[in-house]
């Protein structure tokens, strides 16, 4: 399914008995969505991550750049990495083969608890698409 919020996905379950196996949701550090990817892990749905790199506008941010100076990547293959470490899985946009080779290309590091929590503290609620609630 895609951008259920838990109350949706309270209500599929209880009405049909079916517990989904994925929920594709807007997530990115602007909009984590823990509470959310709490929920699903209580449930055993995997988190699945659309727009993961805030349709590109946190390639820009100075905290992402930082990080990926660190370890010497990309801010893209960084904000990938953050992703991976939270558990879920993601799809990035890009018809670039170059892109999506360096998208592929996050194995060769892990971020740091200092990274992870930098990335948190970049939450602020900052949607690029519509809200669910909007939708239905």
């Amino acid at each position: 399914m895609s951008n259920f919020t838990e109350e949706h996905v309270r209500r599929l379950i209880d009405e049909t008995g079916v517990t989904p196996a994925i929920n594709q949701v807007e997530s990115h550090p602007w909009l984590p969505q823990l509470g959310l990817r709490e929920f699903h892990a209580a449930h055993g749905i995997v988190t699945q991550a659309w727009s993961p790199l805030g349709r590109g506008r946190l390639l820009a941010d100075p905290v992402v750049g930082r990080i990926a100076a660190a370890h010497a990547v990309t801010p893209a293959q960084a904000i990938i990495r953050w992703h991976l470490q939270l558990g879920g899985t993601l799809i990035p946009k890009s018809t670039d083969p170059g892109r999506l080779r360096e998208n592929l290309a996050v194995d060769g590091f892990a971020l740091t608890e200092a990274d992870m929590a930098a990335m948190a503290a970049l939450e602020s609620g900052i949607r690029t698409g519509t809200h669910p609630d909007d939708r239905f």
